[in-house]
């Protein structure tokens, strides 16, 4: 598959179906037997080059609550930035985060002391601060009530409006379905994990599963031992043929 620049794409599939796995493959934590290009460089073969432009926010804070907010973004920079940027230059860059987070008024707070909001806040600020040009976050709204969630992905909407390639996994897509342009679908079928279902258009997805809500998709292809309707093997195999060019 192909994702262009200033999408916000939606990564979906029962547990199980692989999703960790091809964010492993696509960031180049594990190798795939497979081709991943990012601006046209090999992210397997050329990682030292395109590493700052890959940012990868898991889903458990990864973040020292004994530091001040600053100081924590600060170090991420340390590691995340080429060394032969000067501390002036690197400063700025983390004010620049701070702001763009909204972080910059709790900047000598500890990290301790912020709201839930606030650490996800700065989790992802830790990430951001190396301006990737692949965005890749692990349920950043979990733990997060509905309008801290939506203030989140709309955010995060922005980020990609700024020429970035935001993909998002959430066990909760539906609340937020509106700010995503595409979305990835994946199952493990009869034989194996980590299968294509669909990419494309959100409404394009709808249409091919005939579900309203992502939630329903999920259903569909979950296997039947799961509680779902185990029609991935059949739904691998349309999705193959409309990609051919056969239906």
């Amino acid at each position: 598959l192909n994702i262009p620049k200033g999408r916000m794409v939606l990564l979906v599939g029962g547990s199980g179906a692989g999703k960790t796995t091809f964010i492993n493959a696509i960031t180049g934590f594990e190798k795939a037997d497979a081709k991943i290009l990012l601006d046209g460089k090999d992210v397997y073969k050329s990682f030292e080059d395109v590493k700052y432009d890959i940012g990868f926010v898991p889903q458990m804070d990864m973040i020292r609550y004994n530091d001040n907010v600053r100081k924590t973004v600060l170090d991420a920079a340390s590691l995340r930035l080429p060394i032969s940027i000067s501390d002036k230059e690197k400063n700025e860059i983390v004010d620049g985060v701070l702001d763009e987070f909204g972080l910059k008024a709790v900047e000598d707070n500890m990290v301790g002391k912020l709201s839930g909001g606030q650490k996800k806040r700065e989790s992802i600020a830790m990430e951001f601060v190396s301006n990737p040009s692949l965005f890749i976050l692990d349920e950043p709204d979990s733990g997060l009530d509905g309008v801290l969630a939506r203030e989140l992905m709309e955010h995060l909407h922005r980020i990609s409006r700024e020429g970035k390639i935001v993909i998002v996994i959430t066990h909760s897509p539906d609340r937020v379905l509106d700010l995503f342009d595409d979305v990835i679908v994946l199952a493990k079928d009869a034989d194996r994990t980590g299968r294509l279902v669909f990419y494309g258009l959100v409404e394009e997805a709808k249409a091919f599963f005939d579900r309203d809500r992502m939630e329903e998709i999920v259903k569909v292809i979950n296997q039947k031992e799961e509680g779902g309707l185990g029609m991935a093997d059949e739904l691998i195999v349309k999705y193959g043929e409309i990609r051919n060019g056969r239906k």
